[in-house]
């Protein structure tokens, strides 16, 4: 996975504080949010990577969506809880 650049990096963290979504850049809805963007912009990223326009690996260059692995939401349930804890150790 590439690394950010200084532009991108400044993208992310304004659009994170300022709750918006990293595709399209308006605010964040009620609606899901995943890796950073409305659940619309992500699947349309999506059937754009199937398309071969680009891919995941881009996007995440260009500051437009997050990392798969970004730990973006705390675990709610319990028992995830407890199996993220022993995965820890």
């Amino acid at each position: 996975m590439s690394k950010l650049s200084a532009t991108a990096s400044a993208r992310v963290a304004d659009c994170l504080e300022q709750r918006r979504c990293l595709a399209c850049l308006k605010p964040a809805r009620r609606g899901r949010m995943i890796r950073g963007c409305h659940e619309r912009c992500y699947r349309a990223t999506l059937r754009g990577a199937s398309l071969g326009k680009c891919t995941l690996d881009e996007r995440v260059a260009e500051g437009k969506l997050l990392p798969a692995n970004s730990r973006n939401r705390r675990a709610r349930n319990p028992v995830t809880r407890e199996l993220l804890k022993r995965g820890a150790k």
